[in-house]
């Protein structure tokens, strides 16, 4: 399989080389981070130590601090809206991002200069490169423009590759199912979630995606799934499907040209390490874990010049993969794609630890599975609950549900030793072009006697 690199003189390094150049670019981002930003002296005063003290890559990741989410969040507070750690004049910003959340208080606020942008372009050309995106391409971007930093991104990045793109974050699905079909647009982005809603909103329509559409790549992203999906994905739009994985702090990596599964395998997410320092380290301890093991994916972006930090605690829970996992040669870190999930994330069921993802993989593995929200809550009895509303798609027969619920219990009680209560749905669920948020938890409220089913 041919090779496709965007920034062949960096990709097609050897390792050894790679790393010394990695490092040189990480001790001037901690000397330029350290002399404009004011977090950053604050951290590096506590710990004790200047940037004189850092001479080697163990002394960054052994001597340096964590910067969290919190971290940020204060010190925006004490100094708004940017925070003491603007290494910049205002008047250099060009682009503000904020993360996504649940509310303006809890958002990251990142101030992104020209230079970062042009810079940021080079990550989503690279990983649009790697899945086969080419110059006139005509491709669909469905993210809608707002604060995040995904849309303008990806559309950036897809310009500079010269891609013909249709811009329709703000159409409905049917509107882009239609400019799908009538434009014949052969590549487009969707995440995990809203890939299955374009596919089953095609099949609503009469259409079938593999003859009625022109469609020949699909990167998807944001959420995890289990590798049946993509099987499933790939059959139905007779496409090559690619993934990536991107975080507004510039922790990004994306499948190469195997695509996002291998045979019967997950692919692989080379980590952009030309772009971002990564850490996979045990969220307890701070150690490296070694490759196989899941830990915490802790980025220092690289380059930056807006507001840069040092060591940023992701709570991604990432699995570590050895660095000759893929024979492509790239020289970058691996960890495994279509896996991640937060550790913020994960509930405590009745005294066990549950994350989303195990749930959605073994709902999404299932093709008459269209959504689902999950419900945590204590019912009148006192008694914890966990109850799952599930969504079908049109024309799936009564008996087949009745099976497929009892099916899809079994199999989560099976893999958590909980006992799911599994429903259809009632009413339609919301389907997200962005990140789906599919669970609440209601028991604080049933333990006040005011909940209970």
């Amino acid at each position: 399989m041919a090779k496709r690199y965007y920034r062949p003189e960096i990709e097609t390094l050897p390792r050894e080389d790679f790393l010394a150049y990695q490092w040189q670019m990480l001790k001037a981002q901690v000397e330029y981070t350290y002399a404009r930003s004011g977090l950053c002296r604050q951290q590096f005063k506590a710990a004790g130590i200047t940037p004189d003290d850092i001479k080697t890559r163990d002394d960054f990741t052994n001597r340096v601090p964590f910067t969290t989410k919190k971290d940020l969040i204060i010190d925006q507070e004490r100094q708004p809206p940017y925070g003491s750690r603007l290494c910049v004049p205002e008047g250099e910003i060009h682009h503000t991002y904020l993360t996504s959340g649940t509310s303006g208080k809890g958002l990251e606020v990142h101030a992104i200069t020209e230079a970062d942008y042009q810079f940021l372009l080079t990550v989503t050309a690279t990983i649009y490169t790697w899945s086969g995106w080419q110059a006139g391409e005509k491709v669909m971007l469905p993210l809608p423009l707002n604060m995040n930093s995904a849309a303008p991104t990806h559309l950036g990045g897809l310009a500079r590759l010269g891609c013909d793109v249709f811009n329709l974050g703000m159409s409905d699905t049917r509107t882009k199912l239609e400019y799908l079909k009538r434009f014949k647009i052969t590549a487009f982005f969707a995440t995990t979630a809203y890939l299955e809603t374009l596919t089953s909103e095609a099949e609503a329509m009469g259409l079938d995606p593999a003859k009625d559409f022109s469609v020949r790549r699909i990167l998807t992203g944001i959420q995890s799934y289990p590798v049946s999906f993509i099987h499933r994905m790939a059959r139905k739009w007779n496409a090559e499907i690619y993934d990536y994985y991107g975080t507004t702090q510039w922790a990004d990596g994306a499948t190469c040209e195997k695509g996002a599964a291998i045979g019967d395998g997950r692919g692989h997410y080379h980590m952009l390490d030309h772009v971002a320092f990564n850490e996979v380290l045990n969220p307890d301890t701070g150690q490296p874990v070694a490759p196989g093991e899941v830990g915490e994916l802790v980025t220092t972006p690289l380059n930056r010049k807006g507001s840069p930090y040092l060591r940023f605690r992701l709570a991604d829970k990432v699995r570590l993969l050895p660095a000759d996992t893929c024979d492509c040669g790239r020289p970058f870190s691996i960890v495994e794609a279509g896996t991640v999930s937060r550790y913020d994330d994960m509930m405590k069921i009745k005294g066990i630890n549950i994350w989303p993802d195990t749930i959605d993989h073994i709902v999404f593995a299932k093709d008459e599975a269209s959504e689902y929200k999950g419900r945590l809550y204590i019912a009148a009895d006192g008694r914890e609950k966990a109850e799952i509303n599930l969504e079908f798609k049109p024309g799936v027969a009564a008996a087949v549900k009745q099976r497929l619920l009892g099916k899809i219990a079994a199999e989560i009680q099976d893999a958590t030793e909980i006992n799911f209560i599994l429903k259809e749905a009632t009413e339609p669920l919301p389907h997200s072009v962005f990140k789906v948020r599919r669970w609440t938890d209601e028991r604080a409220k049933g333990l006040e006697g005011k909940g209970g089913a």
